[in-house]
């Protein structure tokens, strides 16, 4: 796919997703970017974009992910934009807590951001999604989920916390879903991936691990490859732009419905 319609990437603003904004922009019809600030926070970083790519419409959407129901809204907003979405890369993202917090929804606070409003997000725009001739989903996940194990007796955490294991899990949880939703859309037009774009020098790498990592370009490159890639990434993971195998649980066809049914009563409550 040379160029896309209507892209939305979350967790825009900064680091590896700022990134990606720009690698982006050139590809696209309208860019929609989504960020935690107001818009008058990032009116230069736009700005900037506008100007280096002014073919692309650009539009901001902010929503608190801390929040479920402003996800709705964002997705909501997206559709009542026009074109048909064919494009949506899952990007957002935040470090575990150093102590178990909860989301104003009264979730696990690293797995509501990372995972629940991910889900929550992509389900409320696979129907724009699939009425483009030909759709991508990007799911950005993690090396570290190669570590984790999918606690699906206790996905929030109550028992063993830690801000590592929290991330890790979530991570886990997305190439899990990834996987779950590649098998729901087999027959489709649209086609969903997960990816690790790399050891990033971002605020949350640093926020857990400390230190070091790579440019955020180099992340950016990671998912701009994967969104340039030819039809037929339906269900794969890669460890930046190479394929990969996941950890062998997100390929546990029925860990996948069990974290889905989980998943969708969490949601609903």
């Amino acid at each position: 796919m040379a160029r896309y319609r209507a892209a939305l990437l979350t967790g825009a603003t900064n680091g590896i997703g700022a990134a990606t904004a720009s690698r982006l922009a050139p590809l696209v019809d309208v860019l929609f970017l989504h960020g935690l600030e107001p818009e008058t926070a990032v009116a230069g970083m736009l700005g900037d974009l506008r100007v280096a790519s002014p073919g692309t419409e650009v539009v901001y959407v902010r929503a608190d992910f801390d929040r479920l129901a402003e996800v709705d809204e964002l997705a909501e907003a997206v559709k009542r934009h026009g074109p048909a979405l064919d494009l949506l890369i899952n990007n957002a993202g935040r470090p575990g807590s150093p102590r178990r917090t909860l989301s104003t929804d009264g979730h696990e606070a690293t797995f509501q951001t990372n995972y629940l409003a991910l889900v929550a997000l992509t389900s409320a725009l696979l129907g724009t999604l699939a009425d483009a001739d030909q759709a991508r989903i990007i799911n950005v996940a993690s090396r570290t989920h190669l570590s984790a194990t999918l606690a699906l007796d206790d996905l929030e955490l109550e028992r063993e916390y830690t801000p590592v294991a929290a991330y890790a899990h979530s991570k886990l949880a997305i190439v899990a879903y990834t996987c779950w939703l590649a098998r729901q859309l087999e027959s489709s037009s649209v086609e969903a991936a997960s990816l690790h774009p790399g050891v990033i020098a971002t605020g949350l790498l640093h926020a857990m691990f400390g230190g070091g990592g790579e440019s955020a370009d180099v992340g950016a490159h990671s998912i701009v490859s994967l969104v340039q890639r030819p039809v037929g990434v339906n269900g794969r993971y890669f460890d930046e732009d190479r394929p990969a195998e996941p950890n062998p649980e997100a390929l546990d066809t029925d860990n996948q419905d069990r974290l889905l049914a989980a998943t969708k009563r969490m949601l609903s409550s």
